[in-house]
């Protein structure tokens, strides 16, 4: 009898309306508050609550504009609740206002100043800002309140990663995994770490279970594949991964060019002229597109790597070097091939695929 109560309790409207970012369960959750609001007993606290909530299923759902409407309406109920906060500056953060996200999660650790989740939200907009140092000052303590917080633990993985302490993001993946193993985004990024740190069968391993876990993520074939082709002897499968990635995401330039290497390789038949026709030719990296089709030169790849940008002009002479290095190896060019691709493996950003890819294909050539 205790098991029926406990049971029929857990599945009350209250708790089904509570918001915790299951995607799958976003109806039933809208359901629950749709219930809650209308009852003409709900006290004004819990309609906020319930309010709150709504917002960040339809957050989830990707309407922010019912989101939004909630949001504001439980803040007018109680201008107290935290949680509506931190669930409006997700709505605008999907609106790219990120101003006023920031404002709603300043708000909202104002008044609850021991909460992970905020810490968390903040730390993923300074993040994405570009301001890493207050991204990782706001993650350590999202960790710090709460040690199990396994998102927490993802993004700030990601951002050593994009500091390049590449070890810290190494455990920081580890530990997310630990505490959800179900994470496919989290295989990826670990994925990616291993390939950097030169484990190809480490990085092979979990793009393989970020794709069991999501299926139509067209990156995690893509990634796969370009560890299939550096380790050597497995273009077959890297041919199949990019072919994969391209069919997913038909505008990927990227997923199009490996293909082309990887078909290039295995003597295949090439796919490029017929995926430039759906790529965007009029920029980067169509000069490099353009090379593989015989419309250009090495020289005039290499020339049309520039932007006023310092920045954006050397990720793109990185880029120039190692795929005209790669088209000189092809050409049977060993000389050439070895000046670019030693200039890739040199000067390339070390996240960056072409950077491990450049050393690995050296090693052969020395």
């Amino acid at each position: 009898m205790l098991f029926g109560i406990d049971v029929a309790d857990a599945q009350s409207d209250p708790d089904q309306c509570k918001f915790v970012g299951q995607l799958e369960k976003a109806d039933a959750g809208i359901a629950a508050c749709d219930r809650v609001i209308k009852d003409s007993k709900t006290s004004a606290q819990d309609r906020a609550d319930a309010l709150s909530s709504r917002c960040g299923w339809w957050w989830a759902k990707k309407d922010t504009d019912r989101a939004l409407t909630d949001c504001n309406e439980a803040i007018s109920v109680n201008r107290n609740a935290a949680a509506a906060y931190l669930n409006r500056g997700n709505v605008y953060l999907s609106k790219s206002d990120p101003d006023r996200a920031l404002a709603d999660f300043n708000e909202a650790l104002r008044l609850d100043p021991k909460n992970a989740w905020a810490y968390t939200e903040r730390g993923n907009l300074y993040r994405n800002k570009g301001d890493l140092d207050h991204a990782l000052a706001d993650l350590n303590e999202a960790i710090t309140l709460d040690p199990n917080y396994a998102f927490a633990h993802f993004l700030r993985g990601d951002l050593y990663r994009k500091k390049g302490d590449l070890a810290r993001a190494m455990d920081d993946m580890n530990e997310t995994l630990r505490l959800d193993p179900n994470y496919p985004l989290a295989y990826f990024t670990r994925g990616r770490l291993s390939f950097m740190l030169g484990n190809g069968p480490a990085a092979l391993t979990d793009f393989g279970k970020a794709i069991k876990l999501e299926p139509n993520d067209s990156m995690s074939y893509f990634d796969r594949g370009v560890a299939y082709y550096t380790i050597g002897d497995r273009n077959a499968d890297a041919e199949a991964d990019f072919r994969k990635a391209t069919e997913l995401n038909p505008k990927d330039a990227y997923a199009a060019l490996w293909r082309e290497l990887a078909e290039r390789r295995n003597s295949a038949p090439s796919h490029l002229a017929q995926a430039a026709k759906q790529l965007d030719m009029t920029v980067w990296p169509a000069p490099v597109i353009r090379l593989f089709l015989g419309e250009t030169s090495i020289e005039q790849t290499l020339g049309a790597a520039s932007d006023t940008d310092p920045q954006v002009k050397a990720a793109q002479t990185c880029e120039a070097n190692f795929y005209s290095g790669e088209f000189a190896l092809l050409k049977k060019n060993k000389k050439e091939a070895q000046k670019l691709l030693k200039l890739a493996a040199d000067n390339c950003p070390p996240t960056y695929v072409e950077s491990t890819a450049a050393v690995a294909e050296l090693i052969p050539l020395k």
